[in-house]
């Protein structure tokens, strides 16, 4: 389901069309009469008006209701009106009309508001269509059905993929890699069956043509082709193409239409299930950095929200019946969207989970299948369905800077100035902050998930000593990240307290580097305990202990939404309580038991004449074992130093 903003600033929710054969409304139904009538009885280029919904609300709920078209003109009205005067008209107008040019090279729809040009649409039909020999433009037969994109996008995919890899230095792969199995897809035109390839027991290391493409999809909650300890020597000896899942074959055609011979697909890559499973799974993820990073594409199939839908029949084209004057002779006409941008469809579901995040940041180059558009995008360029560039304001600043993160990391020197080190810190800080806002079916994966860029900032900062999503040269300043709204945390273990990766949502908006003399505690000792064989993976433990100043305070739960808690700690019986910070918990607010303050970190508060520092706390419960605590929360505020007069000095240890 998508979501389309009524320029009111009301959400309007739009179902996509269901239905490969898509319903039209009823204002829809006469477009294809009355456009062919239109076409036929011009005898020289003219515009003709067709009276369309009556008002924005009316086309929302058209779409709605399931009609192919009016969802995607809703979907077009977003993207071409983001707000402000020209969306507040939108919203207002009393009508929407159809304008259709019609001229000897083309046959185009111009939807217009006002004179607000919306958007434009290309017509067309099939070469046996009787409209064909009054001059129609021609649709491929293989526009109609499944492997409709493949015949209408493929020769752009080609010359894009051949000016990256050919003519963008910076998108060149350094290194070759041969992940540790393959899917030989064959070559096009030849036998459909597929089969897997161990490439440890194989030459293509020496083919100096080898290359492979890669695929990103959701999982979904359908059963789909795996293989397991028992189905692995089946899959080497042979696949049949009737045996994958919609999205495996559409996946399967691109790359063989692009005449690249493997496909790497985790499911049929990496062993699921059996005996030994497991330490191919945690071998095989630590791979996940080079395995993106070193395909040739990605095939990103961001229509399909499970296996069985696939992601090439769904852009085909909205189909209009009609029927000549004559009585006798029908046909169909295909209307497709020309738009340029797609932001609707940019941060579809694929785009929302975790390891796809991951995934699309690796990639040198992907290849993004929507639902009514193709997307490419490298480090260096991004176009839409024809041979468009798209301008750097509209490929957003912040996917840039992720697409090009790999590239910057690569420039870094461990040796490199201590300023140098701590943009690294940075970097990783910000990509942190878009990570946890992804979405994970295994919170367990929350730390898998994101080590191949783990595995990146490994190298540029020399090694440093990794824990559970935080390095070890940014303690003490990265205990300072803090939820942002309420958290939760899983029951199952996954990170220690102290680290962003125990709760969902948490989100790093309050990490700052700190100079010498801000830092107010002093890491003793930190460890975490890997589980597998994943360095960057999965932890069963971690420790950090460190010296510091704590208070003894309690906590209330205020009656807020969303819910938060305020500390209090308690000082003589003149001054009584005093409040030392609003915290929302890292994970659900249960019972309020009595908590510590410490003092992590203060720097300059900036308010004239008063004596503050602003004040980073670390809200702790202490376990049942002596000096051993568990983290809460965490807060800033502009504090004095007085206020931490009757803190005590006390070495503990966090988990």
């Amino acid at each position: 389901m998508k979501t389309i903003n009524d320029p009111s600033g009301i959400a309007l929710r739009v179902n996509p069309p269901s239905s490969l054969s898509p319903k039209l409304c009823q204002l829809c139904r006469p477009l294809g009469d009355w456009f062919v009538s239109n076409w036929i009885s011009a005898a020289e280029p003219r515009l003709n008006t067709y009276n369309h919904h009556l008002s924005w609300h009316a086309l929302s709920e058209s779409a709605s209701g399931s009609c192919h078209f009016c969802y995607q003109l809703a979907l077009e009205a977003e993207d071409r009106f983001m707000g402000g005067t020209l969306a507040y008209k939108i919203k207002n107008e009393k009508s929407t009309a159809f304008i259709v040019e019609v001229d000897s090279d083309s046959a185009k729809v111009f939807v217009r508001c006002d004179n607000l040009e919306w958007c434009v649409l290309n017509v067309n039909v099939m070469p046996d269509d009787p409209m064909a020999q009054h001059g129609m433009p021609i649709l491929s037969k293989q526009d109609s059905i499944s492997d409709a994109v493949l015949a209408s996008t493929i020769t752009h995919v080609r010359k894009w993929l051949t000016d990256c890899s050919t003519t963008h230095a910076e998108c060149r792969i350094k290194s070759k890699f041969v992940p540790t199995r393959l899917i030989d897809v064959g070559s096009l035109g030849g036998s459909d069956d597929l089969r897997l390839l161990d490439t440890r027991q194989s030459r293509i290391i020496s083919d100096a043509d080898f290359k492979y493409a890669t695929l990103s999809h959701c999982w979904g909650e359908t059963k789909h082709i795996a293989t397991t300890i028992d189905t692995l020597e089946h899959h080497k000896a042979g696949i049949k193409f009737s045996e994958l899942n919609q999205t495996f074959r559409d996946a399967v055609l691109v790359t063989r239409a692009l005449g690249i011979r493997y496909l790497w697909i985790d499911s049929l890559c990496i062993i699921q299930g059996g005996e030994g499973s497991e330490s191919d799974w945690q071998r095989e993820s630590s791979l996940m950095g080079s395995i993106y990073s070193g395909g040739a594409i990605n095939i990103a199939a961001d229509a399909a929200e499970d296996g069985d839908q696939g992601f090439l029949s769904k852009k085909t084209p909205s189909s209009f019946p009609y029927t000549l004057s004559n009585g006798k002779s029908n046909g169909m006409l295909y209307m497709k969207t020309s738009s340029r941008k797609r932001w609707t469809e940019y941060n579809g579901n694929l785009r929302r989970r975790a390891w796809v995040f991951q995934e699309y940041i690796l990639s040198v180059c992907s290849i993004r299948y929507n639902t009514y558009s193709t997307m490419w995008e490298c480090r260096c360029r991004s176009h839409y369905d024809s041979d468009v560039l798209l301008e750097e304001n509209q490929f957003r600043q912040d996917n840039r800077a992720l697409k090009n993160l790999p590239l910057e990391l690569s420039t870094v020197s461990p040796s490199s100035p201590a300023s140098n080190n701590s943009n690294v810190m940075t970097l990783w800080w910000n990509l942190v902050n878009e990570y946890s806002k992804k979405e994970l079916t295994k919170e367990t994966d929350i730390l898998p998930a994101l080590s191949g860029l783990a595995s990146l900032f490994h190298t540029a900062t020399g090694g440093d000593q990794y824990l559970a999503g935080i390095w070890r040269r940014d303690l003490p300043a990265a205990l300072q990240w803090l939820t942002e709204t309420p958290a939760w945390r899983s029951k199952t273990y996954h990170a220690p307290t102290w680290s962003w990766a125990a709760c969902r949502k948490s989100c790093p908006a309050t990490y700052r580097m700190l100079t010498p003399g801000q830092s107010k505690v002093k890491v003793l000792d930190v460890g975490v305990t890997v589980d597998g064989e994943n360095p960057f993976g999965r932890v069963s433990d971690g420790f950090l202990k460190l010296e510091g100043r704590i208070l003894g305070a309690t906590c209330e739960r205020l009656s807020l939404q969303p819910p938060m808690v305020e500390v209090f700690v308690e000082r003589d019986k003149r001054q009584g309580r005093r409040s030392i910070s609003r915290i929302y918990y890292d994970g659900e607010i249960g019972a309020m038991p009595p908590v510590w303050c410490l003092r992590l970190c203060v720097w300059p508060s900036g308010m004239q004449g008063e004596d503050l520092l602003t004040t980073g706390v670390l809200v702790l419960e202490e376990d049942k074992r002596e000096n051993v605590f568990r983290r809460l929360g965490y807060e800033y505020r502009p504090m004095s130093d007085s206020d931490w007069d009757e803190a005590t000095k006390k070495i503990m240890i966090l988990k």
